[in-house]
């Protein structure tokens, strides 16, 4: 919902009240006899153009038009209803041209209010190539070949028009293009606007400030159009209105009718004025004359004719003066506006078609390797996905739901139990064949043995080991010294089963925890891949929220720097040319504020914005209110 929405539907409300304030009348003719039919007809026109919620927009013109073009409102009440109904009919009369202003009005500002922010979007856009000279070098570019035509048009016109008027130049062909280039040369020396060739750049920057300085003063122009209509529209909804009293209701239709005269003498000097204070001066005095024709035809005309003669200036404004000034305001955009796409994309489209059959021909050649690229990225791809993301998530749900097939191993569950039977298998057969080393029962010796074994201690091997090692050629020869070598191998084979055992005890007690970590890169991988694509195929999101962030900041500046630099008037109000700069920015923070806040915060914003127009409390309450934008949205 916009400014002028919201504004308009409080109006409607403040109509409303008049019109309940009518009903007295309608219970006279309930007690009597039924309303005429030239009082319902006036109903239906009026509720028809009523704006009953702030969510309803305002009815399109040629709508508008169709319903101010009933003949209920241009013909008089005949036969027995003429006395009965001619007061109600003129109240019914004055209630619907104020609810035509208001549709009207509403219009025509939300035509300026269109037109001034496409304006400041070009001023925007000339400001950013003046302040690069980079940009001011591509808008050169771009319009040289304008540039170029004209200036061969220019210097064509010359020699033509000397050629007619001189009449002993020679006729011939070669004459001709001699004089031609001549012509061409001294252009070059003596015209002001193709000297300045030799800084084409310079020339370019010149131009676009020209241009906008001219949109410009356009924009002042529509803001203080636009300020002098919501000043009708603030004046009108302050009014304590009455129909009770002749002077009360003089005056809610003097304001009716200020404001219908008030819009239409703006669209007709909005576009011939280049100077806000000519242009203001000259709608005050249009208003002047208006209002003094309009009291020396009120005392000698029909009670319903003023109302009739306001209807009729509404549809002239609806039918000819608002698409009169939609017409010139797109035309100035088109001559001083940014040059339109062709100009603007001339150069990479010709290098694209230029380059195009060169590109063709490498795609062409390159053809087979492209598609060997194209699968071998696409199979990469669901290999990463096989192996290290549908894979680890099998093990990690094996893993939580206890499935043996998914436990982490690093050895068989019965392989150290195979090689300590060995190793004490071995120290057993050693020790019996060597009856020395036996000192009691033998089953005693056993059971002690194969128990010390299980311990790590293989003390009898390492003794006869010990013992051989003094005579090595004999142990050697006796076999004793070799067979003790192997059971100590056979030993450190056991150590690090154990050892390995342990380590598999603890990766099994943290196979959860290992899961993840096998599954974190894929998922990591993946994700940011997805985020990637996601961003660029969805045109940035983030950065375009930073960017809006970033254009709502710029605008509560400009609104800051309206109010800090506005030229104030006696009584602390700001002038209509800020005034309508102001509705302006709130305007496009309230478009903006849309994508940027929730609906909570839009709600509250808005009531905020409402505050910052609300110019009875001056310069300062609205710096205040500003104050409280930013640091109730930005901190």
């Amino acid at each position: 919902m916009s400014i002028v929405q919201e504004n308009a539907c409080g109006l409607n409300v403040q109509l409303d009240r008049l019109q309940q304030q009518i009903s007295p009348s309608e219970q006279r003719l309930e007690a009597t006899e039924a309303p005429s039919s030239h009082v319902q007809k006036l109903q239906d026109v009026i509720n028809s153009i009523s704006i009953t919620s702030k969510t309803q927009s305002l009815l399109p013109a040629a709508r508008l038009v169709e319903v101010l073009s009933d003949p209920a409102l241009a013909n008089q009440p005949t036969g027995d209803s003429l006395v009965t109904s001619d007061k109600d009919a003129s109240d019914y009369l004055w209630l619907a041209a104020a609810k035509a202003a208001v549709q009207t009005s509403g219009l025509a500002m939300n035509s300026l209010l269109d037109h001034t922010l496409q304006l400041q979007e070009e001023i925007y856009y000339w400001d950013e190539v003046l302040a690069s000279k980079w940009l001011s070098g591509v808008y050169t570019a771009q319009t040289s070949p304008t540039r170029l035509w004209h200036w061969s048009v220019d210097v064509y016109t010359t020699h033509r028009t000397r050629e007619a008027s001189s009449a002993a130049i020679t006729r011939s062909v070669a004459a001709g293009w001699a004089q031609f280039y001549q012509i061409a040369r001294q252009s070059l020396r003596e015209c002001p606007n193709v000297r300045s060739w030799s800084l084409p750049i310079r020339s370019c920057r010149l131009e676009i400030r020209q241009k906008r300085d001219y949109l410009a003063a356009i924009r002042d122009l529509h803001t203080s159009s636009l300020g002098l209509l919501m000043e009708a529209w603030y004046a009108f909804q302050t009014e304590d209105f009455a129909v009770q009293s002749s002077a009360s209701s003089q005056q809610w239709q003097d304001s009716v009718s200020k404001t219908v005269h008030l819009t239409e003498a703006i669209l007709q000097h909005v576009v011939n004025q280049s100077s806000t204070v000519i242009f203001e001066q000259s709608v005050f005095q249009t208003i002047e004359v208006d209002t003094t024709r309009v009291q020396s035809q009120s005392d000698s005309s029909l009670p319903n004719q003023q109302p009739k003669d306001l209807i009729q200036s509404l549809l002239r404004v609806l039918r000819d003066q608002i698409p009169t000034h939609t017409a010139a305001v797109s035309t100035s955009m088109d001559n001083h506006g940014r040059p339109s796409r062709l100009v603007r994309y001339w150069i990479p489209l010709s290098v694209a078609l230029l380059s195009g059959s060169l590109s063709l021909n490498i795609l062409s050649r390159r053809r087979d390797d492209i598609i060997q690229w194209i699968m071998n990225i696409g199979s990469t791809i669901m290999d990463f996905g096989t192996n290290w993301v549908v894979e680890p998530i099998h093990k990690l749900v094996g893993t939580i739901r206890h499935d043996e097939k998914s436990e982490i191993a690093i050895m068989s569950k019965n392989s150290l139990e195979a090689e300590r039977a060995s190793l004490e298998r071995m120290v057993v057969d050693f020790v019996r064949d060597r009856p020395d080393s036996s000192k009691g029962n033998v089953a005693d010796d056993t059971a002690a043995i194969i128990s010390a074994v299980k311990e790590g201690d293989v003390t009898p091997v390492l003794k006869a080991y010990e013992r051989d090692l003094r005579s090595p050629f004999v142990g050697t020869v006796r076999g004793d010294l070799i067979r003790a070598l192997l059971i100590q191998i056979q030993k450190t084979k056991v150590d690090v089963e154990v050892a390995m055992s342990g380590i598999d005890a603890l990766l099994k007690s943290q196979e959860l925890v290992f899961g993840f970590i096998g599954l974190t890169p894929g998922i990591l991988v993946s994700y940011t891949s997805l985020q990637w694509f996601a961003g660029l195929f969805s045109n940035r999101r983030g950065l375009r929220q930073g960017k809006k962030r970033f254009e709502f900041k710029r605008r509560l500046r400009h609104v800051t720097r309206i109010l800090t630099s506005a030229s104030l008037s006696s009584n602390g109000v700001i002038s209509y040319k800020d005034s309508g700069r102001l509705i302006c920015e709130a305007e496009a923070l309230l478009q903006q504020a849309k994508t940027v806040l929730g609906g909570l915060q839009y709600r509250e914003f808005r009531e905020d914005i409402g505050d910052l127009l609300d110019i009875e409390g001056g310069v300062t309450k609205q710096l205040r209110v500003v104050e409280r934008i930013r640091w109730t949205y930005f901190q």
